[in-house]
Parts: C-alpha cells; structure tokens; sequence
C-alpha cells in the first residue's frame, strides 16, 4: 500500500509540473512569456537601445578555463569589453568581443582562458559597452554574472 501511494503522489505532482510548463496551444496568447534560444540572443531586444545582455553563463554556474559567453549587445563600435575577476576582485582575464552597433543588436562569442585558482570560489565575469562619452549622458549598459570558478 505504501508504494502504491507513493507511485500515486510522483505520478499527481509529475502531472502538476507537466500542466504548470503549459504546452502548444497557448503559444500565440498574448500572456505567454517570451523566450530567447542561445541560437538567437537577441531576439525580441530594442533595436535601438544601448545594452549587454549575457545568456550563458547563467549566473551561479561553475566554470573552468575555457568556458564560452554569449550574449547580444548593442555598444558603441560593436566593441563588447570584458574581464573575469576572482573572489578579492583582481581581474584574471579580460578580453573584447564583437557584437552589435549602430546597425542595431547582434550576438557575441568568446572564450575566456585563466589559470584557475588553488580553491573553489565564487568570481565575477563583467561584461559592458565602453564609454566613450566620459560620463556624459546615461552609464554605460552592464551586465555582471556571479560564477563559480574550480580548480
């Protein structure tokens, strides 16, 4: 008796979970969130706004040397500055990327090397569009993404 309720309350909260996702019909609805695939970070984004959004790494993931960001931006000259900083905030890496300007959004891609420290800890990768007004006018956009670097 005891399995069979068991078997009974997986099969009732599975089907809970199944309904909670939603399926196909309500994909046109005006409710239904969008969402965005790594294939295409951008879309839905404004067109003409400034900004840096990253997709992966999701924040709280553990990486290792060699792991790969991607995101969509839209900064001036397409340059999407960037840099890995360790648990004191020392910068282990930094880098640049490409992606969108003054054509509108596009994506971005880039792997980031280090040498991983002795322990695990938590680091941050940062990732903005640079500022070439010197503080005129709105901050420049950024988006910063806790993660977990290993050994």
């Amino acid at each position: 008796m005891p399995r069979r309720l068991t078997a009974s309350l997986a099969v009732l909260a599975l089907s809970g979970a199944l309904v909670a996702c939603g399926d196909d019909d309500d994909a046109g609805s005006a409710s239904a969130p969008t969402t965005t695939t790594v294939a295409d970070p951008c879309a839905g984004v404004p067109a003409d706004a400034s900004m840096v959004f990253v997709t992966t790494p999701a924040s709280g993931v553990r990486v290792a040397p060699g792991f790969t960001v991607t995101g969509c931006s839209r900064t001036f000259e397409s340059n999407v500055p960037w840099r890995l900083l360790d648990r004191a905030g020392d910068v282990i890496a930094e880098g640049f990327a490409t992606g969108g300007g003054v054509d509108g959004p596009a994506s971005f891609t880039f792997t980031v090397g280090y040498t991983p420290p002795s322990e695990e800890q938590v680091g941050h990768l940062e990732v903005e569009a640079g500022d070439p007004s010197d503080g005129e006018g709105f901050p420049p956009p950024r988006d910063v993404v806790p993660v977990v670097l290993s050994p």
